[in-house]
C-alpha cells in the first residue's frame, strides 16, 4: 500500500509540475518584452491571470509541446525580423497551431482573412490558398505585425490590434485618452476575445521565453 501511495503521489506531483504556470517575475518579463510600461500588479484585470486562464493555458501549452519543433522554425523568422518572440505564439490562440485550420472566412496558422492575406502578398485561389503555407503565411504575418507597430508604436498594442482590428483599437485609445493596458481593459467595449487572446499568449510567452529551464518543468 505504501508503495502504491508513493507512486500515486509521484504521478500527481509530476502532473502538477507538467503544467506549472509562470511566476509573476516571468510574466513581468514578458510584459516588458512587448513594451508594457506597467507590471502585473499594476494591471488589476490581470491580478488572477493564472487562475482565470488555467484551462486554456494548459491546452495551448500541451499543443506547444507537441509542435515545438515546428514552432522553432517560426520563432527563428521572428527573431531575424526583430519582432518579439511573443508574437510567434499567436498561432496557438488563433488556430491551435494548425496550418489547415479554417474559420469564418479565415484560414491557416495566422487566420488571415482573404483580403488581408492578399494585401500582404499571399495568393488565395481555390486550388492554391497560401494562407495554409506555414512559411509564406508567417512571412506575411511578420509584415503585417511590423506595419501595426509603425501605427501603434508599442508592441503590446500591436497584439490588441491584431485581435480587434486597427480602427476599433484607435477608437478605444481616443475614448479613454490612454494606451495603458490597465485602462483599456477596464473599458466594457474592449473585446473579450482580444483580452483572452492576449492573456493566454502572455502566459505562454512567460513560460516558454522568460522562465529558466532549471526552475520550470511545464
Amino acid at each position: 500500500m505504501n508503495t502504491l501511495l508513493t507512486f500515486l503521489l509521484l504521478v500527481c506531483l509530476g502532473f502538477s509540475s507538467l503544467y506549472a504556470q509562470p511566476s509573476e517575475s516571468a510574466i513581468n518579463k514578458s510584459l516588458s518584452s512587448i513594451g508594457s510600461p506597467e507590471v502585473l500588479d499594476e494591471i488589476h484585470a490581470l491580478s488572477n491571470i493564472n487562475d482565470d486562464y488555467k484551462i486554456g493555458y494548459k491546452t495551448l501549452y500541451t499543443r506547444y509541446k507537441e509542435t515545438q519543433e515546428e514552432h522553432q522554425k517560426i520563432a527563428k523568422k521572428f527573431d531575424e525580423a526583430g519582432v518579439p518572440l511573443f508574437f510567434s505564439l499567436i498561432p496557438y490562440c488563433e488556430s491551435n497551431f494548425n496550418p489547415n485550420s479554417h474559420g469564418r472566412g479565415t484560414a491557416g496558422l495566422w487566420q488571415f482573412m482573404a483580403q488581408s492575406g492578399r494585401t500582404y502578398g499571399l495568393k488565395i485561389k481555390k486550388d492554391n490558398d497560401q494562407r495554409t503555407d506555414v512559411c509564406l503565411s508567417t512571412d506575411a504575418a511578420i509584415r503585417y505585425i511590423k506595419d501595426l507597430k509603425s501605427i501603434f508604436k508599442e508592441w503590446y498594442l500591436v497584439d490588441f490590434a491584431y485581435g480587434m482590428g486597427e480602427l476599433k483599437l484607435q477608437r478605444l485609445i481616443q475614448k479613454n485618452d490612454s494606451k495603458k493596458i490597465s485602462v483599456l481593459f477596464k473599458d466594457p467595449e474592449f473585446p473579450k476575445g482580444t483580452r483572452n487572446h492576449f492573456c493566454k499568449t502572455l502566459l505562454l510567452d512567460a513560460t516558454i521565453h522568460h522562465t529558466k529551464p532549471d526552475n520550470d518543468t511545464p
